[in-house]
C-alpha cells in the first residue's frame, strides 16, 4: 500500500473497520488509543495521515465524527494459497487484501484463499481463482470445504458415512482422500463464493498482516 501507510495508520484502520463492523458506528478516541496502544495524540494524528490519503473522512466538533469512505466495500484478508490437488503447505501470514462489495459477503469473519490446481475443475474452482471462507469446523455432506490435511490445506468436497470420511475431487484424473485416523485432518472452513478477475475489477492491496 506504499509509504503511505504506516504500521500505526494499518493498525487503526484496522481496528476502525472491525468496530465499525460490529457496531455500526465509529469508536471513540479513548477507544482507539486502548485496542491500539497509542497515546489519544497519537491518534489523532494517525486519523489525520488516514483522511489525507482518503480511508476516512472526519467531521470537525462531532464526538465520533468518522465514517469510512468505502463503507460499501469489506477488506477480505487474503490469508495464502490452496491447493486444489495433492495438499501443500500453506501461506499462514496474510500479505493483501482484497475489497469485496459488502452486499456479496453477508456472513462473519471472511478469510480469503488463491487457488492452486485442478482437481476442483468440474465445480468451476480454477488454479488462480479467489475462494472466499467462513471460518468453521464443521461441515454437511456435499458442500465445498478448506481442509487441512497432513500439513497443508486443500479443496475438496466433504463426505461423511458412518465412520468414513471422504475429501472428494471435482475432476476425475484425480482420486479421492480417504480420511483415517492416522491423518491430520481438520475442517477450516467452508467455500462460500469462488471470484475469478477477467477484468481487473478487484483491488489488492498488498499489506503484512501483525501477528
Amino acid at each position: 500500500m506504499g509509504k503511505e501507510w504506516t504500521e500505526n495508520r494499518k493498525k487503526v484502520a484496522r481496528f476502525l473497520e472491525q468496530y465499525f463492523e460490529k457496531n455500526g458506528r465509529a469508536p471513540s478516541m479513548d477507544e482507539i488509543a486502548k485496542a491500539t496502544g497509542l497515546w489519544k495524540r497519537s491518534v489523532e494524528l494517525v486519523l489525520k495521515g488516514l483522511e489525507k490519503i482518503g480511508f476516512i473522512e472526519i467531521t470537525p466538533g462531532i464526538s465520533r465524527g468518522i465514517r469510512l469512505v468505502e463503507q460499501d466495500y469489506r477488506r477480505v484478508p487474503l490469508v495464502g494459497d490452496v491447493t486444489a490437488g495433492p495438499p501443500a503447505w500453506a501461506q499462514e501470514e496474510a500479505v493483501e487484501y482484497i475489497r469485496v462489495d459488502r452486499s456479496i459477503v453477508q456472513f462473519d469473519q471472511p478469510v480469503a484463499l488463491r487457488v492452486d490446481g485442478y482437481s476442483m475443475r468440474d465445480a468451476g474452482i480454477l488454479p488462480g481463482d479467489i475462494v472466499l471462507v467462513r471460518q468453521q469446523s464443521v461441515a454437511e455432506n456435499g458442500q465445498t470445504v478448506i481442509a487441512y490435511y497432513n500439513g497443508g490445506l486443500t479443496v475438496k468436497k466433504f463426505e461423511y458415512k458412518g465412520s468414513e470420511i471422504r475429501l472428494l475431487p471435482a475432476n476425475p484424473s484425480y482420486k479421492p482422500m480417504e480420511v483415517t485416523e492416522d491423518d491430520e485432518f481438520e475442517i477450516v472452513g467452508r467455500v462460500m463464493l469462488v471470484l475469478r478477475d477477467l477484468g481487473d475489477c478487484f483491488d489488492f492491496s498488498t499489506e503484512r498482516m501483525e501477528n
